[in-house]
């Protein structure tokens, strides 16, 4: 039995954490899995979206406040008792990126062999001077924390890998690109009859559905869809925008409400909230709309295309995030005008099969049942 503990943030229905979860579900028994969570002490201890499923699976989730909270050193002691608790691990995984520096020398100081530092985003800090400034210094040390405690070096694409690991000498022994894949299953499983029942549910059947789905945070832009929304309806456009995301940010959501009602796009609006089967939701939508301002990798277009249909992206998505099928759309702009245009080609274009969609996704290496046996073998080379 190979023992992984993966160190990461609360486990919410974000990328990185969905990705880790699929890998979860899919990872043969010879490899365990436990979670060390990272979370602000002003918060209180989380109760993360995956913990029921993590403890169903006799995954243990033990907490560590934030290296803001104990500092360096402090983090560090913190660290090594909560290790000598619970047995040193075979592999330490760390998704914490620009945070990554101190846990691998953490994880070092407590008698860790292996470390793996996972890249998830392709890093860029935004914010006042004073703020990004002290941002890049912290960087700047994390990073060498990372070449001289990391073992080996991961990322969700080349992008990430670049921004994490610039200063490192990357060769195949390492490093590795690991796809942030969907389970392509769940997407087959989804009922022509269960997404009918659900189109219904919005109302206005026959209209266009339009939709979306992450996070309610400022920087996922939802606002600028409502503008659009809102140039579709001067258009004399049948349309539904469905939306769903833990509302991180209440005022922003709030702000939504508002622009959705001055627009008097209240009947076409549906919020869900936080959704818990996001295969089944995205069939249910005839186009998905990401005009975000910045993503990570960003998973939730993947998972578009998994559902065969045609994704409008802004260029905060990087372009990895292209299955290839034909159905992704990049704008490098906020004009309405090309969003409206674009909408109504993509909408026109012939959707591919969902065989097609499952043979090219799973060629590209973005589906997770795939990649849990490959993480897996690389796990087991890694602990010989």
């Amino acid at each position: 039995m190979i023992k992984v503990l993966h160190v990461t943030g609360v486990m919410n229905r974000g990328g990185a954490e969905v990705m880790l979860m699929d890998l979860y579900r899919n990872i043969p028994s010879d490899v365990h899995f436990d979670f060390l969570v990272n979370y602000r002490k002003k918060g209180g201890l989380p109760k993360g979206d995956f913990d029921d499923e993590i403890k169903k699976r006799g995954g243990d989730i033990s907490f560590i406040p934030s290296q803001w909270d104990l500092g360096p050193l402090g983090y560090i002691r913190e660290f090594r008792r909560i290790i000598q608790e619970n047995k040193i691990p075979d592999i330490v995984h760390i998704h914490m990126n620009s945070k990554s520096g101190v846990i691998a020398w953490a994880a070092k100081k407590a008698g860790v062999k292996r470390v793996i530092v996972h890249s998830h985003a392709n890093l860029k800090f935004r914010g006042s001077l004073p703020s990004r400034v002290f941002a890049h210094t912290e960087f700047f040390f994390q990073k060498i924390l990372i070449r001289k405690f990391g073992d080996y070096y991961w990322g969700c694409s080349a992008e990430a890998n670049r921004s994490l690991f610039a200063n490192i000498t990357l060769s195949p022994d390492n490093s590795a690109i690991i796809n942030n894949a969907v389970d392509l299953a769940s997407f087959s499983e989804v009922s022509i009859e269960a997404v009918t029942e659900s189109r219904n549910s919005y109302g206005n059947t026959g209209s266009l559905i339009i939709g979306n789905v992450g996070r309610i945070v400022r920087h996922k832009n939802v606002l600028f869809i409502i503008e659009l929304l809102n140039e579709l309806q001067k258009q004399g456009g049948n349309f539904v925008f469905v939306f769903a995301g833990r509302a991180d940010q209440q005022s922003y959501l709030d702000e939504i409400f508002a622009k959705t009602a001055e627009y008097g796009l209240k009947d076409r609006v549906k919020y869900l909230g936080l959704c818990e089967d996001v295969p089944h939701l995205m069939k249910t939508f005839d186009v998905f709309v990401g005009p975000a301002l910045k993503e990570g990798f960003g998973m939730v277009a993947v998972e578009a295309q998994a559902a065969g249909i045609p994704t409008i992206l802004y260029t905060g998505f990087p372009k990895s995030v292209d299955m290839q099928l034909g159905l992704a759309t990049f704008i490098d702009s906020f004009n309405i005008n090309e969003w409206v245009e674009a909408l109504t080609a993509a909408l026109k274009n012939k959707t591919p099969t969902a065989a097609t969609v499952n043979t090219k996704i799973k060629s590209l290496g973005f589906d997770s049942a795939v990649n849990a046996d490959r993480i897996a073998m690389m796990y087991k080379k890694i602990a010989l």
